[in-house]
């Protein structure tokens, strides 16, 4: 019989340690299928956000995102530059743009819902239906996201 340290047992049982390793893992996975699309990591948080809804500043993005505002600002110019959002004047105000996605950022939104589908069932597999419901509620929960889908900032 194997026994294991204390230590081990803290590590296997630390939220962080659990999430991080998982995060990775998934992260790797996500690479994989959407650079398939030819979409990156790095942007693809900024398209399913879009997709919901554009028209959108900036500012609103990153809140949303929960991204400092210099790594917002990063990822729209990548989305702008790949010619799948562009920015607009905000009628509203001077100093603000809106986001939106372009036809060409529209067309490969519609390729996330199954890649998603996909790494989830990859990933909650093991769960039967009650379990991946009563999981995703937990983490919500403390990740603090209403039933919108927001983060309570």
């Amino acid at each position: 019989m194997t026994q294991i340290s204390e230590a081990q047992r803290r590590r296997q049982s630390s939220l962080g340690f659990l999430i991080q390793i998982l995060a990775r893992r998934i992260d790797q996975e996500m690479k994989q299928r959407l650079a398939e699309i030819g979409i990156d990591t790095k942007i693809f948080a900024n398209l399913m956000l879009l997709s919901e809804g554009d028209g959108i500043t900036q500012r609103e993005l990153g809140r949303m995102l929960e991204f400092p505002e210099y790594y917002t600002s990063r990822t729209v110019d990548i989305l702008v530059a790949k010619g799948l959002a562009e920015r607009r004047p905000d009628p509203d105000s001077r100093r603000s743009v809106l986001i939106f996605l372009t036809s060409k950022g529209r067309e490969k939104t519609k390729a996330l819902p199954s890649i998603i589908s996909a790494v989830n069932s990859e990933y909650l597999g093991p769960l039967n239906a009650k379990d991946r419901q009563q999981l995703v509620k937990l983490l919500q929960r403390v990740a603090r996201i209403d039933e919108h889908g927001d983060p309570n900032l």
